[in-house]
């Protein structure tokens, strides 16, 4: 049923948006930033902060627009299927080279049919439990685990996604099996934990804070090499005994479509730099749970590439597929 209608969505899109190509630069008029995801949440969040002072430094403005569905792949869609001009702009991540490494039929290789231009953002997810949990570390939680088998669930937006590829990392190493609780979306994740309906829950962590802040859920330990800047005092997952070395930071990077000239392209991946610069633009950022983490085209790539590298291996070990 998921695949069919993933299928349609994308053909769907494909017919609304296509149009003839055209590799010269486009170097005035408004530029759109596509985002796959709904207004208010982090991606959309960080994309907004980003774009606003990208238009300032670009000197053209700079548009967001959500255009949801298909686990991000419609924006990456809406991408492909327009003109490699420079003025439209994919505001990506780990799905932009996860979902269509999970599922064949989404059809877009991001080497192919992209071009990085800057990384923008990294920030951690964060393995939650509810406040009344009796779990108070990770080490607990892996221990209950182990003395009932596939009785510890854990809950995420979505199969593929970035906090499903957490919890079955965790998974793996720990030697034990989480139930995985795919919703379709993050808002019902966070009803469902907050209730006591779910044993724990991977949260980015800009989508943590606020329940954190408010006393409703404890994070256990969070994804990235380094503790989080808005979590002090919450280990790492590669401080914690038995998950020493592991990690899996969630990034964000901004796309143009490939044979997008190479100067207009440079003249973005300069302006996404100068804008991570800004002192206001990285406080807002951090407010939402994020670090400002600049990368150069070139550089960019071959982080993702490596980053796929990780991707595939823990879906191998985890059988993860949306097919």
């Amino acid at each position: 049923m998921f695949r069919r209608h993933f299928i349609l969505t994308l053909a769907t899109t494909a017919a609304l948006t296509a149009m003839p190509m055209s590799a010269s630069a486009q170097s005035s008029g408004p530029m759109t930033l596509l985002v796959g995801y709904s207004a208010g949440g982090s991606a959309d969040y960080a994309a907004r902060v980003v774009a606003s002072e990208l238009s300032k430094n670009l000197g053209r403005s700079v548009i967001v627009e959500n255009a949801t569905g298909g686990s991000g792949m419609i924006a990456l869609q809406k991408l492909v299927n327009g003109k490699a001009d420079g003025s439209t702009l994919y505001y990506g991540g780990h799905d932009t080279v996860a979902v269509p490494m999970l599922n064949k039929s989404v059809g877009i290789d991001w080497k192919e049919a992209t071009l990085p231009v800057g990384r923008t953002a990294l920030t951690s997810m964060a393995i939650a439990v509810p406040a009344a949990s009796p779990y108070k570390t990770l080490g607990e939680l892996v221990a209950a685990a182990k003395a009932n088998p596939e009785s510890i669930t854990y809950g995420t937006p979505g199969i593929g996604t970035a906090q499903h590829f957490v919890g079955e990392m965790i998974s793996h190493r720990a030697g034990v099996k989480l139930i995985h609780a795919p919703y379709r979306g993050g808002a019902q994740v966070s009803n469902d934990i907050l209730a006591g309906l779910l044993d724990s829950a991977v949260f980015t962590t800009s989508t943590a804070l606020p329940f954190v802040k408010e006393g409703k859920v404890r994070v256990l330990a969070v994804s990235s090499t380094e503790r989080s800047a808005a979590l002090p005092d919450v280990p790492a997952l590669t401080e914690i005994e038995g998950f020493n070395g592991l990690a899996l930071p969630l990034w964000q990077g901004v796309f143009v479509k490939a044979g997008t000239d190479a100067t207009a392209a440079k003249t973005i991946s300069d302006a996404i730099a100068a804008s991570l610069e800004n002192e206001d633009v990285k406080k807002r950022l951090a407010d939402g749970g994020f670090v400002a983490a600049p990368m150069p085209m070139g550089d960019f790539t071959g982080f993702i590439e490596k980053q796929a590298e990780i991707y595939h291996q823990i879906a191998k070990d985890s059988a993860i597929s949306i097919e």
